[in-house]
């Protein structure tokens, strides 16, 4: 075993009792241990490296601060519930249900523009857009240009804006 890891090993057993029933002096219940066990992983990589003059003293600046987060933290918890922002109140991520059946239209609408393109020029767009396949393989997978992947593209594009209503057919 590493000197450092050894003489980590050797602070745990002669510190954590001490350190235990200082957090428990100071903290009621099984949230207790949890500071203890917070305390040691984020004292853990300054006690390795033997830089610390005093690991006792480090130690309980540590718990004092682990405890200090955990109050604050309750207290957030605590005001949270006291005002109803409960996590049941919190709005959803996920879209609404009209906003979920509005955009399954819009991709049906968007699949029927892109069935009405030419056959290179759909397979073109579905590798790009869909498959996000890189231009250069495009071209080699069908045996053209770069530049006719790109006229492909544009072409595409051009026609799905105009038939969603996005540029005037006139342009």
């Amino acid at each position: 075993m590493p000197s450092s890891r050894r003489s980590l090993a050797d602070l745990v057993r002669r510190l954590h009792a001490p350190l235990t029933a200082f957090v428990r002096s100071r903290q009621r219940g099984e949230e207790a241990s949890d500071i203890v066990q917070e305390t040691w992983l984020r004292a853990s990589p300054g006690l390795e490296t033997g830089g610390v003059a005093n690991p006792r003293a480090y130690l309980y600046r540590i718990a004092t601060n682990v405890m200090v987060d955990h109050a604050q933290r309750a207290r957030r918890q605590a005001e949270m519930t006291a005002s109803g922002e409960e996590a049941e109140q919190v709005p959803s991520s996920e879209p609404s249900a009209e906003a979920a059946a509005i955009a399954r239209s819009e991709l049906a609408h968007l699949r029927r523009i892109v069935d009405e393109l030419p056959p290179r020029c759909r397979e073109v767009f579905v590798l790009r857009k869909f498959d996000q396949v890189d231009p250069a393989v495009i071209a080699e997978r069908l045996g053209i240009t770069r530049g006719m992947v790109e006229k492909h593209l544009r072409n595409a594009l051009l026609h799905i804006a105009a038939r969603m209503g996005e540029i005037d057919d006139a342009e």
